[in-house]
């Protein structure tokens, strides 16, 4: 198996790993709701890696951009989950308003937890367009 697939796949099994051990600790995290968001998303996370790593042979792009948008998603991904986890452990709601409410952090923890839910939404955001544009190029 070519090596980004297989690390896609990889990354993936990790995060949903994680995702489900964070599911049994809900109920201690200072805000659970968060916490319920952050499981999700890890999971949700940990399967969009297997899907690209279970589509890559079908992505056409050039080996160095291959290696930027393996990097790209899986930072990104990697990226919003651990924001979320931190948001439920500090109890940061600026950036999450809904699942956030009633919670409060400290300013430094409601920046970082911006920076990486803004930050991993810009990585997957271009990951997506990179294999988009891999899929439809393989197609021609």
């Amino acid at each position: 198996m070519n090596a980004i697939p297989q690390q896609f796949l990889i990354w993936g099994t990790i995060l949903f790993l994680l995702s489900l051990l964070l599911g049994a600790a809900i109920p201690i995290l200072p805000s659970p709701r968060l916490g319920v968001s952050a499981h999700t998303t890890g999971l949700q996370s940990g399967l969009a890696l297997w899907a690209l790593g279970l589509m890559w042979q079908y992505v056409a792009l050039p080996p160095g951009l291959q290696r930027t948008t393996q990097v790209l998603a899986v930072a990104g991904l990697f990226a919003i989950f651990i924001s979320m986890l931190l948001a439920a452990l500090w109890g940061a709601s600026r950036s999450l308003p809904i699942a956030g409410a009633g919670h409060r952090a400290s300013q430094l923890q409601e920046i970082t937890v911006a920076v990486l839910i803004v930050g991993g939404s810009l990585a997957i955001t271009i990951a997506v367009a990179l294999v988009l544009w891999g899929l439809c190029v393989s197609r021609a």
